[in-house]
């Protein structure tokens, strides 16, 4: 039997609406939308291998709006297998109008407990990047489905770093240009042959991600307090005429942001068209120390950067803990 239920979460802020059995349904609305000009992109959750114990943190940057949202899972009905989760923003804002197809992304990480105790583990997660369908139609993103191999390429590429394993990414770039793509198809094809990486959840959690402790990689030093950061490079040759753009970096549940008043007055002063930033994240954060495998976006925004996008994100995996780690955008 159908029936509807009512979702009740006094502890975030966010509506709670009504859903069907099995479902359940919130709204992560930022202030002062209008309701005749707003954008909704919907996340769809699948719950049914992740226990409903500890939250789930819902992260993301959608036209050049951050999103960081706690939902704890214990006040959700044990029969909950889908989450969705509707963000709601206005098509229109000091940076960029919404339309197709500009991108986003959207991460959700599960944290089991509250101990914070996540030194010698990852906390599962997964993320979808994807364009958006147009200003006014609803965007639909998913995440955890059985055939995400996100978080399974960032558990295999944490393993993998150790001296004696270097040689299995020597085809990689340390720095510069590289594209996810480039990591990702190297990575898939290691899992494909790896039977140790696991497809479900609870083997996933099983992987011990613990690192001996005579590994003198600098990079797996988890006591080491000092800020992690990224470097986004933004090539602008083809947009020599733009004014204002928004560049944001989201790393393991924080999201960074810098704006460019003056796009002209930042091109005199490099002598070029190609704007850098760097962001600094905390290394230490509510799921545990930022590691090397972990996975970072960004994405730079700007009505000027029409066409082909107004919004332009990417991704790719953390390498260095003690130097910049740098990715192209656009």
């Amino acid at each position: 039997m159908i029936f509807v239920i009512t979702v009740h979460l006094a502890t975030l802020d966010f509506k709670s609406v009504y859903a069907q059995k099995g479902s359940e349904e919130v709204v992560i609305e930022k202030a002062n939308v209008d309701e005749k000009d707003k954008l909704v992109v919907v996340s769809n959750i699948n719950l049914q291998n992740i226990p409903k114990t500890g939250m789930l943190k819902v992260v993301g940057v959608i036209n050049g709006e951050g999103f960081i949202k706690d939902i704890p899972l214990d006040e959700l009905d044990e029969t909950t297998n889908k989450l969705k989760i509707n963000f709601v923003m206005n098509k229109d804002n000091e940076f960029v109008s919404a339309g197709k197809p500009d991108e986003f992304f959207v991460c959700a990480y599960h944290l089991k407990d509250s101990t914070n105790n996540y030194y010698n583990s990852l906390p599962f997660f997964d993320c979808d990047e994807g364009d958006l369908a147009g200003s006014d139609a609803t965007t639909i993103s998913r995440l955890f489905r059985a055939t995400s191999q996100v978080y399974d390429k960032t558990v295999y590429y944490y393993n993998m770093n150790s001296p004696s394993q270097e040689t299995s990414f020597a085809s990689m770039e340390e720095d510069g240009y590289t594209s996810m793509e480039e990591e990702e198809y190297s990575i898939t094809n290691s899992l494909s042959n790896d039977n140790n990486v696991k497809q479900y959840y609870n083997d996933k959690n099983s992987i011990n991600t613990k690192k001996e402790e005579d590994d003198t990689d600098s990079n797996n030093n988890n006591n080491n307090n000092e800020p992690v950061k990224v470097k986004i490079i933004v090539p602008m040759e083809d947009k020599k005429n733009a004014e204002k753009i928004k560049i944001m970096a989201m790393l393991k549940g924080q999201i960074k942001s810098k704006v460019i008043e003056d796009v002209q007055k930042e091109f005199d002063e490099i002598g070029g068209y190609t704007i850098e930033r760097t962001f600094a994240f905390d290394r230490n954060t509510d799921m545990g120390p930022i590691q090397v495998g972990d996975r970072f976006h960004a994405c730079v925004i700007g009505q000027d950067l029409n066409t082909p996008e107004g919004s332009e994100c990417e991704k790719k995996l953390i390498k260095h803990l003690d130097k910049p780690n740098s990715l192209a955008v656009r």
